[in-house]
């Protein structure tokens, strides 16, 4: 009659033994997870660092464009006053003559 409980108990302990290798499997898992996901973290990081010095640099050379643009475009107001002028000038010369 005892030998049925020393077999449960067994049985008992042999279930906790597996539900423990489980576990450790699965936190072993978990940690192999979460490793991975640090070192991706980690490369987007830096990929995100990257992308923000590149937005940076464009932004920075907007600007630079834009001012350009706008000093062209002043040159071009300029440069067609004076054209402007010289041409009311010749015909100012030639309504004289």
């Amino acid at each position: 009659m005892e030998a049925t409980p020393v077999k449960g108990k067994q049985a008992q302990v042999q279930k906790n033994i597996n539900n423990l290798e489980l576990l450790e499997e699965k936190v072993a898992h978990m940690i192999d997870m979460i490793k991975s996901l640090k070192s991706q973290n980690l490369e987007l990081q830096e990929k995100n660092k990257n992308l923000q010095n590149q937005l940076k640099d464009f932004e920075s050379s907007l600007v630079s464009e834009t001012k350009n643009l706008e000093e062209l475009s002043q040159e071009k107001m300029i440069t067609m006053m004076a054209v402007d002028k010289l041409l009311n000038s010749i015909d100012s010369l030639i309504e004289v003559k």
